[in-house]
């Protein structure tokens, strides 16, 4: 019998393990091709944890009447299950590498709507910037441009870019940690982040939530800037015996931050189905996302007196922006998903996934292009910008997988392929570069237009309006070249084999390997060089990885792995030349570690882990003639701690925690780079940690406290000798709290974030433009959330 926590938290999530589920409920029958401990640890989730297609949820929920005293169970925070590592189903305990499975337990319990809120409670794992993908795991950063960075059931692409993804149709998140291109192919060194989808149940259950929130502090007025949100999720039989199932899930947001002008309006939509036809399941999913929001890339920190950094205590207050008050952003998505599985008898079956993702989007921007000062005083430089961009993705998996014995060593193999296809055409209609004002006089140029504002007086009069002012600037040269309309496709594959071998019942290996091939084309520039065809392709004809596992008692697992990664750089980055001469990026990771499940009477679970990771040829940013150009680094090296649990002191008390230790530095650089030798990877602290603790008594209510320390950052990277200047970013704790109130069929959540009204600053731009991309985070705010279930 499992040993289950009773932790209440809100009932958004539909799935029928959550319907009444007492402290007494088995654990669903381990299927024949699982590790039977998988099943068998406390931290086995409650709700149902599927993984793309695998099938219904075997847990049915009690129907006895409550009681005033009873507590509503829903299982732990992070589960020991996390499939994401090696496409198997195996336990955690039996994977070589660092992989955290965070429930929606837990993401319902620190009351969020969006991926990038629970980015501070995973250990090792940061915001980095401005889009949804710029995160960094472990110390490297991915960017915007990083499909597989943060991937949907396994496969890559987003249906927004710059919105991060909401919580409302995910069952559970995956973190892996490592460079783990050997089963997905394309993977920054670091890791990846795996969203598990909610899929359909038989048992019909509808929930729906409404939630205000607003801002108290010493920035914001309360109910100055107010957000509403409302989501539903619905699922249930199509038919009388449940062999057809749908699921559907939406969200609609009104939203309006701390920042000057800011807005956020966004709809999403996502519908599923599922047949279920004895050995063969298929799963059929839809996904729309509408987002429209004001365009805000950040603060900006100027030097300090002596010119010797970019002093964060220079910036203005965290609520100014430089952007134009009607500047905004619209994105359109929507993914087309297929999912299959079939068994073939024992423990074999076949996987499949398809992804189709379809994104449009427009910004008319006021861009921050540098800083200046005039007559004594800082000013912004900025630029208009109108960009149309279209991406079309297409990725699919399919795989065989199960267990045989040869000579006596049991193996679990799995073989594989998968292949991807991508096109991005990006259009600038609009490239409008401002001219420069005498700095001793302030006048802008006969003729010219400046659009320079205030570093801590902005005033948005004065300039002219965005659609009145021509494509470039007609007193500038060479403008015309900035007008870009470029065409970009990838196409790509990969053919990988994993196993894992039980040597004896105290030592089991893993061997994977991956032979990978890319090509690339950037087809052409339709306004200057149409139909010119510039193709590379890279390939890499063995990406290994290995572990080794020692287990000396069914609770303790010692590991230790080896993982590569490879990844060409995106087609449409250029240089500070117009080129696209960059090698490919690869990485290595050695790690070893310690892992432990049901210690202390099945109350603690907890991963140890010390890690090297080399990456030879990291992209960064600067400004260049044509915008924004990439940066090639040479080596990096990030060296690190991390240590990751849950435990559970007392009944009704739980608490997720971390620690992360990390050195983030570069090795050695190209000859014309070698000032960034030694320096600090930005956006990665020494130190950090988090603390999430939950206790729930009697008649439902419950507290939530949750802690996060980040510990000071580097900023920005120099790519250029002649901007040495570091920016230092300062450590932060924050803490946040809750107060629940749960019944079976209706909850209320009151959460405070920011408790003590903290100014802090989440993270900079990428490279050199850290230093225009400071991106404060949230002052105190008050989050009323209700929920209804039937």
């Amino acid at each position: 019998m499992i040993s289950r926590i009773a932790i209440a938290t809100s009932l958004l999530y539909a799935g029928p393990a959550l319907a009444q589920t007492r402290p007494q409920a088995l654990p669903p029958p381990a299927q024949p091709d699982q590790v039977p401990r998988t099943q068998a640890g406390p931290l086995a989730p409650a709700e149902s944890t599927q993984t793309p297609a695998a099938g219904l949820n075997s847990n049915k929920p009690t129907n006895q009447p409550s009681t005033a005293k009873e507590i509503v169970v829903t299982g732990h925070f992070i589960a020991s299950g996390a499939k994401s590592a090696m496409k198997m189903d195996v336990s955690v305990m039996d994977t070589p590498f660092s992989v955290s499975s965070y429930s929606n337990s837990f993401v319902k319990a620190i009351e969020t709507t969006k991926l990038t809120d629970l980015l501070n409670y995973m250990t090792g794992v940061k915001q980095s910037g401005t889009t949804a993908y710029d995160i960094t795991i472990r110390g490297f950063k991915s960017s915007g441009d990083d499909r597989n960075a943060i991937m949907v059931d396994g496969l890559p692409g987003l249906t927004t870019r710059y919105a991060s993804p909401p919580t409302i149709n995910i069952d559970h998140v995956e973190l892996v940690k490592g460079a783990m291109s050997v089963l997905y192919g394309q993977i920054q060194p670091g890791g990846f982040v795996n969203m598990i989808t909610k899929k359909p149940q038989r048992t019909p259950v509808t929930t729906i939530e409404l939630r205000g929130s607003t801002y108290d502090s010493k920035y914001r007025n309360l109910f100055d800037h107010n957000d509403i949100t409302g989501n539903f999720d619905s699922t249930g039989p199509i038919d009388s015996n449940g062999t057809f199932t749908y699921r559907a899930t939406g969200e609609l947001l009104d939203g309006h931050g701390f920042r000057d002008f800011a807005f956020d309006r966004q709809q999403f939509f996502s519908p599923s189905a599922m047949a279920n036809f004895g050995s063969t399941q298929i799963t059929a999913q839809f996904e729309y996302h509408h987002v429209r929001q004001h365009f805000d890339v950040g603060l900006v920190a100027p030097p300090n007196a002596a010119g010797t950094l970019y002093d964060i205590n220079l910036v203005a207050p965290i609520t100014t922006t430089y952007q134009q008050p009607t500047d905004f952003r619209t994105e359109n998505g929507t993914a087309e998903n297929l999912f299959l599985v079939h068994h073939l008898g024992g423990s074999w079956k076949v996987n499949a996934s398809y992804r189709h993702v379809n994104y449009n989007s427009e910004q008319k921007e006021t861009s921050t292009t540098g800083l200046s000062q005039i007559q004594g005083q800082w000013r912004v430089l900025r630029r208009f910008r109108d960009l149309i961009t279209r991406r079309r993705y297409d990725y699919a998996d399919i795989n065989v997988g199960g267990s045989l014995d040869t000579f006596g060593i049991a193996n679990k193999l799995l073989v594989g392929i998968n292949f991807g296809s991508d096109m991005v055409n990006e259009n600038r209609t609009k490239f409008f570069n401002s001219n420069v004002r005498n700095a001793k006089t302030g006048a802008c140029p006969v003729g010219g237009t400046c659009l320079d504002i205030g570093l801590y007086d902005p005033s948005y009069s004065g300039y002219p309006a965005f659609d009145s002012v021509p494509a470039v600037n007609p007193t500038l040269k060479n403008q015309d070249i900035l007008l870009t309309d470029k065409f970009v496709r990838e196409h790509s594959y990969g053919i990988y084999v994993s196993d894992l071998a039980t040597i004896t019942p105290w030592l089991k290996l893993t061997l994977a390997g991956r032979n990978f091939s890319e090509t690339s084309a950037v087809e052409a520039d339709a306004r200057h060089n149409p139909g010119v065809i510039d193709t590379k392709t890279d390939k890499k004809n063995l990406l290994p990885a290995a572990g080794v596992l020692l287990e000396p008692t069914h609770h303790v697992t010692i590991y230790g792995s080896y993982s590569t990664s490879f990844v060409p750089v995106d087609p449409s980055i250029v240089d500070i030349n117009g080129q696209h001469n960059f090698r490919p990026v690869e990485g290595k990771q050695y790690e070893v570690g310690i892992k432990t499940q049901n210690l202390l009477n099945g109350r603690l679970a907890a991963t140890l882990a010390l890690y090297r990771i080399d990456q030879d040829g990291q992209i960064t940013q600067e400004n260049c003639d044509y915008g924004t150009c990439g940066v090639q680094i040479g080596k990096g090296r990030t060296e690190g701690l991390e240590l990751e649990g849950n435990y559970t002191p007392v009944k009704n008390f739980q608490m997720i925690f971390g620690y992360a230790h990390i050195n983030a530095k570069v090795l050695s650089a190209d000859p014309d780079k070698q000032f960034q030798i030694g320096r600090r990877l930005p956006n990665v602290a020494s130190n950090a940690a988090n603390l999430w603790t939950r206790y729930d008594w009697l008649y439902g209510l419950g507290l939530g406290l949750g802690v996060t320390y980040t510990g000071e950052r580097e900023g920005v990277l120099p790519t250029s000798a002649n901007d040495l200047k570091p920016l230092h970013l300062p450590a932060y704790t924050i803490a946040d709290g809750a107060i629940y109130w749960e019944r079976p069929h209706y909850s209320l959540t009151l959460k405070v974030g920011n408790l003590l009204d903290k100014k802090y600053y989440a993270s900079s731009g990428g490279g050199s433009l850290g230093k225009f991309q400071i991106v404060p985070g949230e002052p105190r705010n008050i989050t009323l959330a209700g929920t209804v279930k039937f």
